[in-house]
């Protein structure tokens, strides 16, 4: 049986290129298993595209922040860098201008200076509280500034009502982080999206 307790030196290497520090809980294998995760949905996107805009997927690679940028920029706010890294990877192959984020505070001042089109954000931040405060804080601004942002809640909690809750704070849609949840968000991204450019939903991949 291999050992997949932390390797330091790796992990230092992988988020020192997310720019956050490791959970002290996170085993190597959990990171492994999260790079899979992002590969095997791009691969399934590109099986099931009808968009010559995903032909690109099968061999993700890193975004290029200086790349000019097509489509509607979209924060990410997770407190684990692994899935920020992973969300920018993913979403940046469609041409979306993705930022990210790892704290509430951080989160808002980013907002307040570029109103995003779509904000795609972690439930606990690390905890329900502070992410319920994010949500209503970032809803609040959209509303001041007159500017219409989806803003969708990532989660792995298993509560029933939390849903609920975060549809009362006003979220847009809200997604449990169950074993297929890349590839589901970004059937609701594209759906979002299509639907501001006025393109049938039958179209969809």
């Amino acid at each position: 049986m291999p050992n997949i307790d932390l390797d330091n030196e790796f992990l230092e290497l992988f988020y020192n290129i997310t720019n956050s520090k490791p959970p002290k809980d996170l085993k190597l294998l959990d990171l492994k298993n999260q790079l899979i995760n992002i590969v095997d949905t791009l691969r399934e996107l590109n099986a099931n595209a009808k968009s010559p805009i995903y032909s690109r997927a099968i061999n993700p690679v890193p975004p290029d922040d200086d790349a000019e940028k097509k489509g509607p920029a979209i924060l990410v706010v997770d407190d684990l860098g692994v899935i920020t890294y992973q969300l920018k990877i993913l979403l940046s192959q469609f041409d979306y201008d993705v930022d990210c984020s790892q704290e509430i505070y951080d989160a808002v001042n980013k907002y307040k200076k570029r109103k995003y089109a779509y904000i795609v954000m972690d439930l606990f931040i690390p905890t329900e509280r502070e992410g319920f405060i994010l949500l209503a804080e970032l809803k609040k601004l959209a509303a001041a500034a007159g500017v219409k942002t989806v803003v969708g809640i990532i989660t792995a909690s298993p509560r029933k009502e939390t849903e609920a809750q975060c549809k009362a704070r006003g979220a847009d849609f809200f997604l449990e982080k169950n074993s297929d949840w890349q590839n589901a968000l970004v059937g609701i991204m594209k759906k979002y999206i299509d639907a501001e450019k006025g393109v049938d939903q039958e179209e969809d991949y």
